[in-house]
C-alpha cells in the first residue's frame, strides 16, 4: 500500500477536487495553463471547508503503531504504519498552534462560521509542504497570519454565497461530487474501500461514515462558493482593448501550448431527396389524422412508427431533461401538457409525434411515433466519392480554400476558405484528432462523419509546441483575460464584504 496516502489531512484530499479561486492573490496573475469556464474555481488551496482536519503528528503516529488490530487486518495495518512513519521523515515538521493537551481551539469567527486551530494548522502545513520547507526556516508568525487571512477570505466568500437566495446546492450534486472524490482517492492510491477505511482508523481513529459526513459538509460549502464565483466569471465583460492590455502585460508569462495544428475544413451535407421527405411527411400526417379520429396512440405507433419502440406502442419511458442532443425534440416533450399529443415536427432523424403520459420533476414519460426520412445509401456513396475526388484534386492550400469557399456548408468557416486557425489536439473532437494526428503539413485527412455532415481537413501547419499570439489565439487569450478580470473583481468584493461581516480573530 502506498506510504503517501494523506488521509491524515482530510483537507488535502478535498483540495484535490474542490479549490477556491485565487483569494490569496494580491494582484492578478496569468493562469499557468488554459482554463475552461467550468474549471474557473480550481486555482487555490482551501482547507477552511474542513472542520477538525488534523496535522501529521509523530505522537499520533507512534500511538497508531501501538494500536492492536484484529484478525486478517493486522499485518496490513502494521505495514501501513511502518510505511507511514517512514514517509513522515520527508514531510515538514507540523505546526502546533493550540495549547498542549487541548483538543482544539477557535482561531477566528466569521459571521456564523468558525475557523478552528486545526484547520489553520492543516492549511499552514500544506503551504509548507508546497514550498518544501519546515517551520524553522520561515517566518512562522507571518505564515500563520497569511494563512489565517486566506481562510477568513474563504469564510467571507462562503457567508456571502450562502446568503445569496439565487444560489442553490442540491443534495444529488453533493453526493455525486462525494462519490467522484472517493473514487479518485481509491484510484490514485490504488487501494480498495476496505483499505481506505483501515487507513482512516490508523491515521485518524475515524470511520468511513464520519469521513463521508465531513466531506459532504465541505463539498456543500465549496459548491456554494463555486457557484458564486462562476456567476462572476460568466457576468464579466471584456472588450478587445482589455484583451490587448492583458496580452501586453502577460505575454511572456503565458504558457506554450502543446502539439498544435493549423487546419482548414470543407464540409458537405448529406441531404434527403425531396421525394423521400414528402413521403415521410405524408405518412406522419396520416398517423396524426388517425389519432385525431380516435385511434389510440399505442395502435398508431404500432402501425406507423419506424423506431424500435414502435412495436411496444411507442413507449419511450422517462426522458430526463438535458439527456438528448435533439433540442427540438426535448423542447416539444417538456412543453406539452400531460395527456396531450403533439403535432408532427421534424428533427434530423425524421418526423415525430409525441404524447406526454406523466411528468415527474425534471423528467417526462413519453410515447413516440417516428417516420424516418434518411438519405439513401446511394446518396451517401455519391457524397463520399465527391469528397474523395476533392482530396485527390486539391494540391495546396489555395486549392483547398477555393473549394471550401465554393461548396462547403460550414457557415462559420466558408467565407475564410475553411480556415479553423490553430487547434491543439486536446481542443479537437476525437474523430478529428484521429483523422489529422498522423498527417504531415499539406496533407488532407480521410472523410470524417459528423452526423449528416461529412468533412475533410487539411493540415496547413503543425507544431510540437508554440507560443500564444493574439493573431492565432485571440479566443483563448480572451478567455484567460476574462478569468483574471473576474478573479480581480471577486477579490475586490471580498475586501468590501470583510468590512460588513462580523470577524473576530481569537489568536
Amino acid at each position: 500500500m502506498s506510504a503517501d496516502i494523506k488521509i491524515l489531512l482530510v483537507a488535502a484530499l478535498i483540495v484535490a477536487a474542490f479549490a477556491s479561486p485565487g483569494l490569496t492573490q494580491k494582484a492578478p496573475r496569468a493562469p499557468a495553463e488554459p482554463v475552461s469556464p467550468q474549471a474557473k474555481t480550481e486555482t487555490k488551496i482551501d482547507t477552511a471547508t474542513v472542520a477538525g482536519a488534523e496535522h501529521p503528528d509523530s505522537t499520533a503516529e507512534d500511538a497508531a503503531s501501538e494500536r492492536v488490530v484484529d484478525g486478517d487486518e493486522e499485518s496490513g495495518e502494521e505495514q501501513a504504519v511502518i510505511d507511514q512513519r517512514a514517509s513522515a521523515k520527508s514531510r515538514p515538521k507540523p505546526l502546533a498552534l493550540g495549547q498542549p493537551g487541548r483538543l482544539d481551539g477557535i482561531a477566528a469567527v466569521v459571521g456564523d462560521e468558525i475557523i478552528l486551530l486545526s484547520e489553520l494548522e492543516a492549511y499552514a502545513y500544506m503551504r509548507l509542504t508546497a514550498m518544501g520547507q519546515n517551520p524553522d526556516s520561515v517566518d512562522t508568525k507571518k505564515l500563520v497570519g497569511d494563512c489565517l487571512s486566506d481562510l477568513i477570505d474563504n469564510k467571507v466568500l462562503l457567508v456571502r454565497a450562502m446568503g445569496d437566495t439565487t444560489i442553490n446546492v442540491r443534495s444529488d450534486e453533493v453526493e455525486s461530487a462525494l462519490n467522484n472524490h472517493i473514487s479518485m482517492i481509491l484510484r490514485q492510491n490504488n487501494i480498495t474501500m476496505e483499505q481506505l477505511e483501515a487507513q482512516l482508523r490508523i491515521q485518524q481513529g475515524s470511520t468511513i461514515a464520519r469521513f463521508k459526513t465531513e466531506m459532504r459538509r465541505a463539498i456543500r460549502e465549496q459548491l456554494y462558493k463555486q457557484k458564486l464565483q462562476q456567476g462572476y466569471y460568466f457576468s464579466s465583460k471584456i472588450n478587445r482593448r482589455d484583451v490587448e492590455r492583458f496580452y501586453a502585460k502577460y505575454a511572456d508569462s503565458l504558457p506554450e501550448v502543446g502539439e498544435s495544428f493549423e487546419l482548414l475544413k470543407l464540409s458537405l451535407r448529406l441531404e434527403t431527396q425531396d421525394s423521400v421527405r414528402q413521403a415521410a411527411f405524408d405518412k406522419i400526417r396520416a398517423a396524426k389524422r388517425e389519432i385525431d379520429a380516435g385511434m389510440s396512440f399505442e395502435e398508431a405507433a404500432k402501425k406507423y412508427s419506424e423506431s424500435p419502440e414502435g412495436a411496444s406502442g411507442g413507449d419511450l419511458g422517462f426522458l430526463a431533461k438535458g439527456s438528448t442532443t435533439e433540442l427540438t425534440f426535448e423542447e416539444r416533450a417538456f412543453s406539452l401538457p400531460v395527456g396531450r399529443v403533439s403535432d408532427p415536427f421534424e428533427t434530423r432523424l425524421g418526423y415525430h409525434i409525441l404524447k406526454v403520459e406523466e411528468k415527474k420533476g425534471m423528467s417526462v414519460k413519453l410515447r413516440h411515433i417516428l417516420v424516418r426520412h434518411a438519405p439513401t445509401e446511394g446518396q451517401r456513396e455519391a457524397l463520399l466519392a465527391k469528397l474523395d475526388s476533392l482530396r485527390a484534386a486539391v494540391k495546396d492550400r489555395a486549392g483547398f480554400e477555393a473549394a471550401a469557399k465554393a461548396m462547403s456548408v460550414d457557415n462559420a468557416t466558408r467565407a475564410r476558405g475553411g480556415d479553423l486557425g490553430w487547434l491543439t489536439l486536446l481542443e479537437m473532437q476525437p474523430s478529428v484528432r484521429e483523422a489529422v494526428q498522423g498527417l504531415e503539413a499539406g496533407k488532407i485527412s480521410a472523410v470524417v462523419s459528423e452526423g449528416n455532415v461529412f468533412s475533410i481537413y487539411m493540415v496547413s501547419k503543425r507544431a510540437d509546441s508554440r507560443r500564444l499570439t493574439l493573431e492565432n489565439d485571440y479566443a483563448l487569450i480572451a478567455e484567460k483575460a476574462k478569468d483574471i478580470f473576474a478573479q480581480q473583481q471577486l477579490l475586490d468584493n471580498v475586501k468590501k464584504w470583510r468590512e460588513k461581516i462580523f470577524i473576530d480573530v481569537r489568536m
